[in-house]
């Protein structure tokens, strides 16, 4: 530690302060100043000394003031902490050290300190503490450091307790194989997806929907109808019925179902489905709850404010945000208004006896937010200066609501919890280190055992042998990584002796430390193994027959199926790479779900599009495009796997099928590999031809439950991948769906607004630093959206570049900027500037355009500036010298926009005939506080003027950036301070 505040006892002793009290009184006009300061300072001293969290100023890494709640936090007395060194609250000198290296150089910076941290009280317990600190002046470090500090012990403590129990209730929900159902008002609230699946229904699909679509019998509906009465009393109901899948079938069930809360029928009911025609058991993972916590954003948690006549005079930030005010409303606000009703409001009138007769008080109590809304407050109050009301009350305010609703969510958890466990018709247990912690009823009565008999012991009582039980460990231990599922069939025995056979289904919850933990659910599938030996011996015996007599029937039509299949694959492949089509590409993936659905693993199908195909088969050729296509789907086939599925589905895009993958990191490892073989050039006709593919992923089941979503969804993520720069994978996400629907409405939109003039020119100026007059505008296009408003020019502007709409577009915008300059007069000498996108440069008519609209128009091309990107002049720098010089011929002026971003050569610069340099406003925003921003529009400016080049800085919305670019030596300035874009005819009243 140094003494520029390391920990609470950091700084430096300030000037000695005089004693007040033997200062001389001399009457001036400060007297009143100074009255109003001490009256300042005894409201703040009230507030300390009321506060609920500890507040301590340290100087020279000592404490040099704390308020009474400090001292109570750490264990002394008050003002026993005065004078003492800071590391008398840290655990040990290495903690007081590491503070101090974290602290120290944010502190000596002017940065605020907020972090969790172990400290200790007096007595030499240690607690964890919430910290907050900042140096009072960085410029003055000897006034010492301000610290903030609260005990979060009980807070972490129940946060971690309620966080145990969600684990455990999440990983039960997702080992047991039956459907669960929520039920209230005999309408389904809740479901796993098991149940969904059981009854055929898609995720989601159920929820709100009556129950009685899931009975194929109505009198069966009525009789569990009959039950809730049975229900509300605590006993549970059980009924062997017929049910309705969506697509009409019928299965047999086991239902049973207890009431959520006894005694309250209005919670609703909980119900366990098991489907007891095939005995299939359920894996699906139980939807939990999540419950959302909001963090404490500010270094004062608590609400302050000071009050007069109830009435609040003065107010912190948190004091307003707790009660659902904007900034600066709190100030001469009515205390009434936190009151639901006047009865509560005047019964807190006699706090303020208390505070007089007391010093302080305190109360909890349902307070009122501004919206109407309520929350738990802690309230304390305490007179600024005892027995004169004059002088008003400090209140603090603390949201309490989370504390008080705590205990009631983890309560509530643990009931569904043992609710669940008591309802399971599968055995059901939590084991650590192989010892039995917890099981249900039904495992004890599957095993023989008296209730409660397994708890602590071994789980070797269940194996039939010891070595079974070792090996069984072994390999879970060894194939299973914490957060995943094992299952294994395995021979158990009961209390008796007998042995039965039991399939296992476990979830390792552990964080992969030396302790193991695990949640297992147990299945006597002993019948159900009889009966599958049975019947694969019986197929066996048909299989043999079949075969025999598949061999005759080959013989006999050997040379039809070869004609056949030579028919098939010419109707399933594509005639020019030979890979399969969309037809195969459907009905394989389609069967590859299938697969992953009964082996629980993934299939993922991946969408290749080639990047700027259209381009080689325009310059090249057709034939040289075939031959490219040819060779990549060589490639794909030789880069995938033997059971992959690799589909040419037409033009440049090819669909890939990967199934039984087990996770999507799978994926992604094959598409990196595809980028980097397809990306290796191509020979082709003497030629090296190089060509990258972007790729979208969806993952079976997350992205899609069929081969037409995957597909659908794997297209959306090529797109995305498009839009991230080309030659990259993109995994597919539900954001991406929604754009793409979104982008579809906006085009759709935008093409209507072409034909019905709804995008319109505004007018921003460009200001000459030197005398501050506006000497030309910019045209900015924008779009009068008939529903959504005036859009921004970034919502639409790449669109209509993708679309080819703005070659329509910026004519339009071009010959609109043109009308305009020509409407305020050519006398005044106010030229115009318009945009030329990348599209509209590389479009061999622009020359023929511009000059066209010029003479429609009448206006004079040295009255006209065009400005092209930095980025689009540095393409085929030949081609756009070409362009620029044809362009300059005409007599308008050139300007390259957003100069800064493009990675300009200096030896096309000095070739280019531009007139002018627009720094882009990504260099401006941070001067002249960024020093590397400093020095790069320096060296933009000078370069500029060394070619003879005037400089316009975009994005200038502040006098310190004005100023900056004037000592610098910019030309003119473009931003909110110059003028911001405005209509054409509120720009043009300026000048007509």
């Amino acid at each position: 530690m140094n003494d520029r505040s390391t920990g609470p006892a950091g700084g430096s002793d300030p000037e000695p302060r005089a004693d007040p009290a033997s200062a001389p009184r001399v009457e001036s006009p400060a007297a009143g100043y100074a009255g109003r300061t001490r009256y300042t300072l005894l409201e703040y001293e009230a507030v300390l000394a009321n506060a609920s969290i500890g507040i301590a100023f340290t100087r020279d890494r000592k404490f040099f003031l704390c308020n009474p709640k400090f001292a109570e936090i750490f264990g002394w007395a008050p003002n026993e902490l005065i004078g003492q060194p800071g590391e008398v609250v840290y655990s040990s000198a290495e903690s007081y050290a590491a503070l101090g290296a974290i602290a120290m150089p944010m502190l000596a910076n002017g940065r605020q300190l907020d972090l969790e941290w172990e400290m200790k009280r007096k007595d030499g317990s240690t607690f964890l503490a919430h910290v907050v600190a900042k140096t009072i002046n960085p410029d003055n470090p000897r006034q010492g450091t301000v610290w903030i500090v609260e005990d979060i012990t009980d807070r972490k403590r129940a946060a971690d307790e309620l966080n145990r129990l969600l684990r455990e209730q999440e990983a039960i929900l997702q080992t047991v194989s039956v459907g669960i159902l929520f039920v209230k008002d005999r309408r389904i609230v809740r479901c796993t997806r098991r149940f969904e699946e059981m009854y055929g229904y898609g995720p989601g699909e159920l929820i709100g929907e009556p129950t009685v679509a899931l009975y194929a019998d109505e009198d069966d509906f009525h009789t569990v109808g009959q039950s809730y009465g049975q229900l509300a009393k605590g006993l549970p109901f059980s009924l062997v019925a017929p049910m309705r899948r969506k697509e009409g079938t019928t299965f047999w069930a086991r239902i049973t179902g207890r009431s959520a809360d006894v005694g309250a029928p209005q919670q609703g009911s909980v119900w366990l489905a098991e489907d007891i025609t095939e005995q299939r058991r359920a894996d699906e993972e139980i939807q939990r709850l999540v419950l959302e916590q909001q963090a404490l954003l500010n270094n004062v948690v608590v609400g302050i404010t000071i009050v007069r006549e109830r009435k609040v005079l003065r107010c912190n930030r948190r004091f307003e945000e707790l009660f659902g005010m904007s900034e600066g409303e709190g100030v001469f606000s009515a205390t009434r208004s936190m009151y639901f009703t006047a009865e509560e409001f005047e019964r807190g009138a006699g706090s303020y006896a208390e505070i007089e007769a007391d010093g302080t008080h305190t109360r909890e109590q349902w307070l009122k937010r501004k919206d109407g809304s309520g929350f738990w407050c802690r309230m304390s109050g305490r007179a600024v200066e005892p027995g004169d009301p004059a002088k008003g009350y400090v209140w603090l305010f603390e949201d309490i609501t989370a504390d008080k609703t705590a205990g009631d969510r983890i309560r509530q958890l643990a009931h569904e919890q043992e609710l669940i466990l008591q309802n399971a018709t599968v055995g059901i247990a939590f084991v650590r280190n192989r010892v039995i912690q917890r099981s249900n009823r039904y495992l004890e009565q599957m095993t023989g055992h008296a209730p409660g008999a397994l708890l602590g012991q071994s789980s070797e009582v269940l194996f039939a042998e010891r070595a079974e039980w070792e090996a069984a460990g072994r390999h879970a231990f060894e194939s299973t990584e914490p957060g995943q599922t094992h299952t294994a069939e395995v021979r158990f025995k009961r209390a008796d002796g007998s042995t039965f056979v039991c399939r296992t289904v476990g979830r390792r919850i552990d964080a992969g430390g030396e302790e193991q933990e695990w949640i297992w659910s147990f299945d006597d599938v002993s019948a159900e193994r009889a009966t599958l030996e049975s019947l694969e011996k019986l197929v066996a015996e048909r299989t043999a027959e079949l075969q025999a007599a598949n061999t005759r029937l080959e013989a006999e039509i050997g040379e039809r199926k070869l004609a056949e299949g030579r028919a098939r694959h010419l109707a399933d492949h594509d005639a020019l790479t030979g890979l399969p089509n969309r037809r195969i590409l459907e009905d394989r993936l389609t069967q590859a779900l299938a697969l992953s659905y009964r082996n629980r693993k993934h299939t993922a199908a991946m969408f290749i599009d080639l990047d700027r195909f259209k381009t080689i088969n325009d310059s090249l050729g057709h034939a040289v495009g075939d031959q490219l296509l040819k060779a990549v789907a060589e490639r794909l086939v030789n880069q995938l796997r033997e059971g992959d599925t690799v589909c040419r589905i037409g033009g440049d895009e090819f669909v890939v099928v990967l199934p039984e993958i087990t996770r999507g990191a799978d994926a992604a490892h094959v598409a990196q590999k595809i980028i980097e073989t397809l990306s290796d050039p191509v020979v082709l006709d003497g030629r090296d031809i190089t060509v990258t593919p972007s790729i979208g992923i969806s993952v079976f089941p997350e992205d899609g439950g069929d081969a037409e979503t995957l597909i659908r969804n794997a297209d959306a993520a090529m797109y995305h991948a498009k839009e991230m720069g080309r030659s990259n994978y993109q995994f597919f996400t539900e954001q991406m769906n929604l754009a793409a629907s979104r982008r579809l409405t906006l085009e759709n939109d935008l093409r209507g607004a072409v034909q019905k003039n709804e995008l319109v020119v505004y007018y921003q100026p460009i200001s000459e630093l030197k005398t501050g007059c506006t000497v030309m505008h910019e045209a900015l296009l924008r779009w009068n959206h008939p529903s959504r408003g005036l859009v921004s020019p970034a919502d639409f502007i790449q669109l209509a570049e993708d679309t080819g709409l703005i070659l329509k577009v910026g004519e339009q915008a071009l010959r609109d900027a043109c009308a305009w300059a020509r409407r305020i007069g050519v006398d005044k000498r106010m030229p115009v500037a318009v945009n030329i996108s990348a599209r509209q440069f590389n479009d061999p008519k622009l020359v023929e355009m511009v000059a066209r609209t010029l003479e429609e128009t009448g206006l004079p091309a040295e009255m006209l500036e065009l400005e092209i990107t930095e980025s689009t002049v540095m393409r085929q720098t030949d081609t756009t010298l070409e362009m620029l010089k044809k362009l300059k011929d005409l007599g308008v002026s050139l300007a390259i926009d957003d100069f800064g971003t493009g990675y300009s050569s200096l030896a096309y610069l000095k070739r280019f005939p531009v007139d002018k340099l627009k720094i882009d406003k990504s260099f401006i925003t941070d001067v002249p506080k960024s020093r590397d921003h400093n020095a790069i529009v320096t060296a933009i400016i000078g370069l500029a003027h060394a070619l003879s080049l005037r400089v316009v800085a975009e994005g200038v919305e502040t006098e310190a950036q004005m100023e900056f670019l004037q000592t610098a030596g910019c030309d003119l300035i473009q931003g909110y301070l110059a003028g911001k874009p405005i209509d054409a005819d509120s720009a043009a009243s300026e000048y007509v």
